[in-house]
């Protein structure tokens, strides 16, 4: 396609040449022509470029969606002063020295300028100033190759299909236009439609994003069961690729994406180890919960030190009980709970193309686990535990399509330059039943009884089946006395059939969360109903 267009090129430019040629040959005789076919030349000026499409999974467009007017001048008294007229003088100076250099030019122009010495162009803008999926999509180095995110991992791709812009004049031995010659417009903007199209659904992103400022630092990952495809990811603080300028200076790490970084979970991590207990057969079924425990000489605590009194396995993840959850996890052993994180996806890097990868987390070692006071901290989410909320939403998947566990996926396929897409398959997709369908059962109705009588209360929203397990994660770090904590919600959503879309929210080191979690959970589960299913069709799980 390249070489057949480069030709075709070459032809049109010969051309332009021989017809510029003949038309000097009218206009001068002998020596004089000659010598003007000597001192002509073409003058290529480049308009606009563009590289490959980034499509969600709809195919519509997350890059290259908005339009901007560019206009290719061949300066001359006329047409500087048609451009004068139409920008009132805004751009005098610029304008009145294009005249003197005489050479073509072009500006973006938000006005509509006739005149014959004039091309207007409306060209693609690669990025919106809202721009959706930032920390996806990445940004391009000043050389225009990708530098971050999936225009660094399918760089190849998207430079593969280029497309650009250009008008060729004639112009004399000083570069000046030659009044009155013809001039060639070379557009293959269509050629880049080709591309890469990803999971993500721009309609549910947009709605994603909006919610998650209200974390102010933190992540939403939202995924749609069984296949774990992530449906919508924000990070915020967020920025905008057309300024990276800002985005470097900005406090609180814009470019850094909170969904791929690990953190202490906290009790959300109880899922893992409530699962370990059932396929164990070892749940307790009842435990006298007194506020606290003596783990190998240390004492644990429930949060603010509440006594639970007596709970099973479902009223210890309804109240998120730490002391029930120690004990059970004494008596079964670490290796189990660890086995069972380690098969949820826990401690393993996600890549999903070159230089777009999750922090693989950290996992304790099993010889550190036969230490009881390790094996507390690691039984209800803290200690050497570290998750991304990419790897708590995938266990959420897990659960919630029975108990089978699935590689999340943000690539879709692969996109050709008439916008047919061919599926892409990576390389470390895998799904494998980690819990027995019974266990995931058990483990969905426990969690829906959180959401309606336990810690998920406050994200429930009214009329919606959801489940939920809540997290307060100690960072052990502090700020004016008091220490910064994580919060976490994480859970799915139901339509009539079962669970059909996973949540996570992260909130990142604050004293106090203030139930910005929970609303933020609570709103995107409201957007998801209304989104997919509509408001009439929001309702409770048949």
């Amino acid at each position: 396609m390249a070489k057949r267009r480069a030709y075709v090129v070459f032809l049109l430019l010969l051309a332009l040449l021989a017809a510029a040629g003949y038309s000097i040959t009218q206009v001068s005789g002998g020596a004089e022509y000659v010598d003007a076919a000597g001192r002509q030349s073409v003058y290529k000026l480049e308009v606009a470029k563009a590289r490959g499409a980034i499509y969600d999974c709809n195919l519509a467009p997350l890059t290259g969606s908005f339009q901007r007017q560019v206009a290719a001048v061949a300066p001359g008294i006329e047409a500087i002063g048609a451009l004068e007229k139409a920008t009132g003088g805004r751009y005098r100076e610029r304008l009145a020295l294009a005249l003197e250099d005489g050479k073509p030019f072009s500006m973006v122009l938000p006005y509509t300028v006739q005149h014959d010495c004039v091309d207007l162009f409306s060209v693609p803008v690669r990025y919106g100033k809202n721009q959706l999926a930032p920390h996806v999509v990445g940004y391009l180095d000043s050389m225009g190759f990708g530098a971050a995110g999936v225009e660094l991992a399918m760089d190849d791709v998207l430079s593969s299909y280029a497309g650009e812009i250009s008008v060729y004049y004639h112009v004399d031995a000083l570069g000046r236009v030659i009044a009155g010659a013809d001039r060639l417009v070379i557009d293959t903007m269509e050629e880049a439609q080709g591309g890469v199209a990803l999971t993500l659904d721009s309609a549910l992103q947009e709605r994603v994003q909006a919610a998650a400022q209200e974390l102010e630092q933190g992540a939403v990952v939202v995924t749609e069961v069984p296949d774990c495809e992530i449906r919508a990811l924000a990070s915020v603080p967020d920025y905008s690729p057309e300024n990276m300028a800002q985005a470097t200076e900005a406090e609180g790490s814009p470019l850094l994406n909170r969904a791929f970084c690990a953190y202490a979970p906290g009790s959300v991590f109880k899922v893992a180890a409530a699962a370990a207990l059932l396929e164990a057969g070892g749940a307790p079924q009842a435990f006298t919960c007194t506020g606290s425990i003596n783990a190998g000489g240390l004492l644990f605590h429930c949060i603010d030190g509440t006594a639970h009194g007596q709970v099973g396995l479902q009223g210890a993840i309804e109240k998120s009980c730490n002391c029930y959850f120690i004990s059970a996890a004494r008596a079964l052993g670490g290796q189990q709970v660890l086995s069972m994180a380690y098969n949820l996806g826990f401690g393993s890097e996600q890549e999903f193309g070159r230089g777009l990868h999750t922090q693989p987390g950290s996992l304790p070692e099993g010889k550190a686990l036969e230490n009881v006071r390790a094996l507390g901290n690691f039984a209800f989410g803290q200690g050497e535990l570290t998750a991304t909320p990419l790897q708590v939403c995938a266990m959420m998947n897990c659960v919630a399509s029975g108990g089978v566990y699935s590689t999340p996926k943000l690539i879709t396929g692969l996109v050709d330059g008439e916008r047919n897409l061919t599926p892409f398959s990576p390389v470390t997709d895998r799904q494998v039943e980690v819990m027995r369908p019974s266990t995931a059962r058990t483990l969905q109705a426990y969690l829906k009884s959180a959401a309606q009588n336990g810690t998920g209360r406050p994200g429930a929203a009214e009329g919606l089946t959801v489940g939920i397990k809540t997290g307060t994660a100690q960072t052990g770090v502090y700020r004016d006395g008091e220490e910064l904590l994580h919060f976490w919600y994480s859970g799915f959503i139901c339509d009539s059939t079962g669970p059909r879309y996973c949540v996570t929210v992260f909130r990142e080191s604050t004293p106090d969360d203030g139930g910005a979690a929970a609303r933020v959970f609570k709103q995107v589960t409201e957007d998801i109903a209304a989104l997919y299913w509509g408001e009439k069709e929001a309702s409770p799980e048949a």
